[in-house]
């Protein structure tokens, strides 16, 4: 579980998403703009994530995508961990890097 809740998922940098997941089960972050707060439960290599809370705010050049997220898969390979972060339909909306920038989908 380690792996997953100690550290952040995505990109410092202003204007990027991210996502940090507590070890009760407790999901934050930000997609760039507004912050997010919601729950988490991991089922194999899959975070269902429960219904997420954002602020509103209105912020110019920056993509929400991360406002539709549902779940996400775990993915760990040889060039490192990130998140395939779905919406409710199970399609991928984007990709967060363990550690890293962000990738929009």
């Amino acid at each position: 579980m380690e792996e997953l809740t100690d550290h952040r998922w995505g990109s410092d940098a202003p204007g990027q998403p991210w996502l940090g997941f507590d070890a009760e089960g407790g999901l934050y972050g930000s997609d760039g703009c507004n912050r997010l707060v919601g729950q988490w439960v991991l089922t194999g290599d899959r975070l269902e994530f429960g219904r997420l809370v954002s602020t509103m705010m209105f912020c110019r050049d920056v993509d929400t995508w991360l406002l539709g997220a549902a779940a996400a898969r775990w993915v760990r390979g040889s060039a490192g961990e990130w998140l395939e972060v779905c919406d409710a339909a199970g399609g991928v909306i984007g990709v967060l890097e363990r550690d890293g920038d962000a990738g929009l989908g």
